[in-house]
């Protein structure tokens, strides 16, 4: 499994979301397509990956309206200068040492950071995100309204998008216990013209990062988003019937569409 596969599956697994591998790609709610393995046929012998392929917006192609599917609710817009993540479920939060500021100056300097210790050496994935945001249906249940859409039958739809303006991914080496990840703002007197801040930080370098900051405060990055699959999970048509009321009464509402798998997930 590649290191993109991998962090990918364990974000997965602890949030049944999909960690975008790039996240500077522009993702939008009421995006759909297909999720593609990212590799040619004939390159069979690369790992598989997790590529969505956009092909439309059921918002701008017309769809949402047709089917009355609400407009996306945006969340998360109080506080600018917070700092979420979302781990896999062999990480656990960890209290700050008292002496990491003294062993790593440029920690003590940061103004938002995080401590995570892992409970297995089996790979662990950590996303931080400053100045979160959500954006996502509400319900997410109306989207069982496009079974009756031909042209998505078996594709996918974002659901859901996280949008910050600084992000960070990291994916441990077999041999990291622990780490802190903070977000440099300000350049100490000790720092080099040539070096650009903001800037992530961390105890170690071990394993996989990567991250993006700067001073805009502009949400421009889309870590991470929920994909759901158009197809029927079984008794699920979508659709609501005036024959199905009880007493007047409008019948439960319908189930949601079940939640896209990672290629590897859904072939096995």
């Amino acid at each position: 499994m590649s290191g993109e596969q991998k962090y990918v599956d364990l974000i997965f697994r602890a949030t049944k979301k999909f960690a975008n591998w790039d996240p500077e790609n522009h993702l939008e709610v009421g995006d759909w397509g297909r999720l593609t393995t990212g590799r040619p046929r004939w390159a069979f012998w690369r790992p598989k990956r997790c590529v969505f392929v956009k092909e439309g917006n059921i918002y701008k192609d017309k769809i949402a309206e047709k089917y009355g599917i609400p407009s996306p609710r945006l969340l998360g817009e109080e506080d600018p200068n917070g700092l979420t993540w979302v781990t896999s479920l062999n990480a656990r939060d960890m209290d700050i040492p008292t002496n990491t500021g003294k062993q790593m100056p440029e920690l003590a300097e940061c103004s938002v950071k995080a401590g995570f210790q892992f409970v297995s050496g089996g790979g662990t994935a950590v996303l931080l995100m400053v100045n979160d945001s959500v954006t996502a249906i509400d319900p997410v249940a109306a989207l069982s309204r496009l079974l009756g859409e031909e042209a998505l039958r078996d594709c996918v739809v974002v659901s859901e998008t996280h949008r910050c303006a600084s992000y960070a991914c990291y994916l441990t080496s077999s041999r990291t216990k622990e780490i802190v990840i903070g977000l440099n703002s300000q350049a100490s007197e000790n720092s080099s013209l040539s070096e650009a801040y903001p800037k992530w930080v961390r105890t170690n370098k071990t394993g996989y990062f990567k991250g993006k900051a700067d001073n805009s405060g502009e949400r421009k990055y889309y870590p991470l988003y929920k994909l759901v699959s158009v197809r029927s999970d079984g008794g699920n048509t979508g659709r609501r019937s005036l024959e199905n009321t009880v007493d007047g009464e409008a019948p439960p509402e319908v189930l949601s569409l079940p939640s896209a798998l990672p290629p590897w997930m859904s072939s096995s």
